[in-house]
Order: C-alpha cells, then structure tokens, then sequence
C-alpha cells in the first residue's frame, strides 16, 4: 500500500463522495476548508493499492498548540471499508508515522459507525447487531476508547436519529407521531410559505440562528462562518438553506375564521356551560393572537431556518434557527417536512437529524429538543464513540488532564471572586 498526501480535490471528493459505506461530509475536502477558518490546517491524505486506486482517505485537522506541538482530529473517521481490519492497521500505522512529524501528541477519531441496536431508552437490544468486534481491535491496536458520553461533550454528537428516505416519501411521512403531523397541517393552513435561498439568504438564517441562541443559552458561530460554510459547499450543490416565511396578513385571515366558527359553536342552545367555558377560552386566546399580530408593522416573517448538506447518501440537518415570538404557528415542521422530501428528491437514502442525547429517561435541558427530533419517526441510534491514538503520553496526560483542570481551578477562583 501506497501513503499519499495533498489529494486534489477532485480525486477527494470522488472517492469520499461516492464511498458505498463510509461517505461523510466532515471529510469533505469543503469541510476541511471551512476549516481553516477555525484555526484548523487540513490534511488530506490517504491509501492507494497497487493499481494506484484509493483504497481509504481521511481529512486530519491539526491543531496546532503551543511548543510546536500538535493533535489531529479525523472528524467521523477514516474513509474506507471497516471490515478489512488489515486495512485499519496499516492506515494508522501511516497515520501515526506522517502526524509525528508534527510533533503530535495524539491523533482522535470518531466513526459514524452503528455501536449496535438500541430500544426508545438508550439501551442495546440483544441478539442486536453490534460492532463490538471492531472496537475490541481498535483498541487492541492502540487506541484508547474515551468514556461514553450523553450529551454534546464530544466532538460529534454520540447519539442520533437517523430517518430512511429509501421507501416512498409517504411511508416515510406515515411514521411522523400524530403531532408532528397536526402541527404541519397548522402551518399549511397558515399560508406558510418554504422556499430554498441562495448565499444572499444566509443572512436570515444568520438571523434567526442568532434568537434560537439568546432563547437556548448557547453559542454557535459567527455569521462570517455560516456565509463561507454555504459558499464552500455551494461549489459543488452539495448544501441546501430552507426558509420558513409567514404572512401575517394570512394568519390573521385564518384566526379571524377560526373565531367566527366558535361564534356559530357558540349559539347553539344544546351546549352545556362546560364547552361553552371552553370555546370561550379559545375565542379569547385567538382573539389576543390576532390583536398582537396586527400590532406588527412588517407582516412578513422569517421564522424558520435550517442549514442541510446533502452528501453521499446521506443528508444532514446541520443547524437551525427558529423565531421564539412565532412558534405556535409551527414554521419549523413544515420546514422540516418539506427538508425531508427534497432530500429523497436528490437521491439520499438516510437522513440524520445530527444529534440527540442518549439518556431519554432523565430530565435534562435537550429533552425537548430530543422529543422534537425523535417525532419524525428516524432510528435511535448510538455511534462507536471517540478513539484517541496515544503518541506522547506525557503530553497527552498535560493536555487532557492537567490544563483541564487547571482552567476548572481558575474558574473556579474567579466565581469567588465576583
């Protein structure tokens, strides 16, 4: 086997994007430039057999931190067939032997490979399929399998669900909860209106990312990542920004039928003072609906966003900003349907959510954000975890211990303080 460095982009893209099983778009040859906006330097390097035909790639992030030394990171793993364990042991063999010549501390990856079958709960099935022979030898060989992880702590979510676009799109749509699908008929009848942008859009969305930050407590990225991430995969179609757009105008028209139609419930005289109770609540509450949307001045809304990429034969539902003043019109299922079947328009076979939790049972602040996922029917599934290769263990322990702790300790101090 033959080691190359600096794949063109072209012969990259080729072989990742059309890898019958290991396809990923965080090892795109756009990821790694995007990259580079982060303070990352890409790598792109791979395997080729005796016929010059790539055999496995891998786009390796350096890190570079202070005394000249590095970490690697291989978002997702390594492109290839993981059945050929020979082909594993060789590629990291060269792996290892090409980073130390940055002065690598470790190099970590992280397979979007299935750990085996899990139930509603998190918890694996047995007699399920697992994967528990690949992860035995990767650590027989030198890895080191990081604790499991719940949450986001990782580099890349653990947990996902993932939806199969391979049957017709309305067996697909059968399987969204009961919900999701009332709530999409809401927004259809609101007028809502999707349409696909084009980077002059990433603005909106930049937008509306900004509010589900303030709302959620959390932090993304800056526009300026956002506008070269669209611009980058744009080049070769591979990204896909959907907008969920609202007339006031309509909602308005469709709130103000909706309390004629109680008035006409309300007049007649077989009801009992219990429902009459109970339209009047609905009355009241539509009709306070309609005196706060006539209060906005600009009746169009960008109220929902999301950021997908389209890869392989996989899509991804990367990011996504909601507008909190407009969520009982429910923008973002209509978005996320009309997401799901443009998806199965351009050939993907799976799409993944990108990211849940894995502890479904316990009330945590991403439960709602789970329970919104999950209602569109994908698989519940649990990824092999992160693999650290280990090459300057002092450095590694420094890294990974001490500085964590460290920064812990000062925190710590300054909460003190203050």
């Amino acid at each position: 086997m033959n080691f190359v460095e600096n794949i063109e982009r072209e012969r990259l893209t080729k072989f990742v994007n059309e890898h019958p099983t290991k396809s990923h778009f965080l090892q795109s040859y756009e990821w790694g430039e995007v990259s580079k906006s982060r303070g990352l330097v890409p790598h792109f390097v791979g395997l080729e057999d005796d016929k010059k035909n790539l055999v496995a790639t891998a786009l390796l992030l350096q890190k570079k931190l202070p005394g000249g030394f590095s970490y690697f990171y291989i978002p997702r793993g390594f492109v290839m067939d993981y059945s050929n364990f020979e082909l594993i042991d060789e590629f990291t063999k060269k792996i290892n032997d090409y980073t130390k010549k940055y002065k690598s501390i470790f190099f970590r990856m992280d397979p979007d490979i299935k750990r085996h079958n899990i139930d509603k709960s998190a918890k694996p099935i047995e007699d399920g399929q697992n994967q528990y022979a690949l992860i035995e030898h990767l650590c027989k060989i030198g890895y080191h399998r990081k604790e499991d992880t719940y949450h986001f702590e990782t580099m890349q979510p653990r947990y996902t669900f993932r939806i199969d676009l391979t049957p017709p799109i309305e067996e697909v749509e059968k399987k969204y909860s009961s919900t999701t699908k009332q709530r999409i008929k809401k927004a259809e009848k609101y007028g809502i209106e999707v349409f696909e942008g084009v980077q002059e859009d990433v603005i909106i969305f930049c937008d509306l990312m900004k509010k589900t930050e303030i709302v959620k407590g959390f932090y993304s990225h800056d526009d300026a990542f956002y506008e070269q991430f669209f611009k980058e995969f744009s080049k070769n179609h591979f990204v896909d920004l959907y907008i969920g757009k609202i007339d006031l105008n309509k909602v308005i028209q469709v709130l103000e039928d909706d309390v004629k139609t109680i008035e006409i419930e309300l007049q007649k005289e077989e009801l009992d003072e219990n429902k009459k109770a109970e339209l009047g609540q609905r009355k009241e509450k539509l009709t306070n609906e309609i005196e706060k949307y006539q209060k906005v001045e600009d009746k169009t809304i960008y109220a929902s966003s999301y950021l997908t990429v389209h890869y392989g034969d996989k899509c991804w539902a990367l990011y996504a900003g909601n507008h909190p003043e407009y969520k009982n019109l429910f923008a973002n299922y209509l978005v996320y349907k009309y997401q799901l079947r443009n998806s199965k328009k351009l050939g993907a076979k799976i799409f993944d959510v990108f990211g849940t939790i894995g502890d479904p049972d316990n009330q945590t602040s991403y439960l709602g954000l789970h329970e919104f996922k999950k209602k569109f029917g994908g698989e519940y599934t649990e990824f092999i975890g992160e693999f650290d290769f280990i090459q300057n263990r002092l450095m590694y322990f420094i890294y990974t211990k001490v500085i964590p702790l460290r920064h812990k300790l000062v925190n710590r101090k300054l909460k003190k303080e203050v």
